[in-house]
């Protein structure tokens, strides 16, 4: 009886709740480790999807641009469309890349820094305004080829072409540009896209048709309306050539103005 007094004295508590103190705590300390044991084993997890080379989950090259990350990044994600487990590599690389890059920008930038990161805190004016991109070897070489063929059949025979090479460069443009968008943007294809897939499809397509008529606009007024409306502006006789050289010189610059917007735009 005496040591029970000394012991409620010294606890402050009734004896009988001591083995109930005792319960909860054992408890309480269970479930702290069984806590500890998974979010060390999350970690372990995470770790060991980080520590893969993210730029060969990617399919790029070591050191490669960062530029190049969104558009391997979308193509990885279309082709492996429907494999979680695919996809969870893929978002684990691309996050690793976008922190990489982060912290360069935050350190200084650097030449591996994208625009989009190193500029992300600016207000984008015109964000649908063309942006540069470079496209593939094979796109500007078969387009190029289209396009001075264009441009020859309108300095050679321009009273037979008449306007059909401006129509043709503008027809060679939508569709090299809506195939260079859906490589950048994938749409999902004509079966199985999510909504989301069929408006980046309309998007495409409406982006490559309003770049190849821009283009097709622009190289037109730089080569004959432009001037033309500055001579007669500033009452300057244009040389008689010129109007006569009227459809080949609308025929070339369609063409180049087309060629560029193609090889070095989206």
């Amino acid at each position: 009886m005496g040591s029970r007094v000394v012991e409620h004295v010294r606890t402050g508590l009734p004896p009988q709740t001591r083995p109930q103190q005792q319960l909860r705590a054992s408890r309480c300390i269970h479930q702290s480790k069984r806590r500890r044991t998974t979010f060390v084993q999350a970690s372990a997890a995470g770790a060991a999807s980080f520590g893969e080379d993210p730029y060969k989950v990617l399919g790029l090259s070591q050191g490669a641009p960062a530029d190049a990350f969104d558009r391997a990044y979308k193509r990885k994600r279309a082709e492996n469309k429907g494999n979680e487990k695919e996809l969870e590599r893929i978002e684990a690389a691309h996050s690793t890349l976008m922190m990489s890059a982060l912290s360069a920008r935050m350190k200084g930038g650097g030449s591996n820094v994208s625009k989009e990161v190193k500029f992300a805190d600016r207000p984008q004016f015109f964000p649908w305004r063309p942006r540069r991109y470079n496209a593939d070897k094979k796109i500007i070489g078969g387009t190029g080829a289209g396009y001075a063929l264009l441009a020859a059949w309108g300095l050679m025979l321009p009273l037979t072409a008449g306007t059909r090479p401006v129509i043709g460069a503008s027809v060679i443009g939508c569709i090299a540009n809506l195939y260079k968008l859906n490589q950048i943007f994938p749409s999902g294809g004509k079966y199985g896209a999510t909504d989301k897939e069929k408006k980046q499809g309309t998007s495409n397509l409406i982006r490559g048709i309003c770049l190849a008529l821009g283009a097709t606009f622009l190289g037109c007024a730089l080569t004959f309306t432009i001037p033309d409306a500055v001579a007669n502006a500033l009452n300057v006789a244009m040389p008689v050539w010129f109007y006569e050289s009227e459809r080949s010189l609308l025929a070339v610059g369609a063409a180049a103005a087309n060629f560029v917007m193609t090889a070095f735009f989206r």
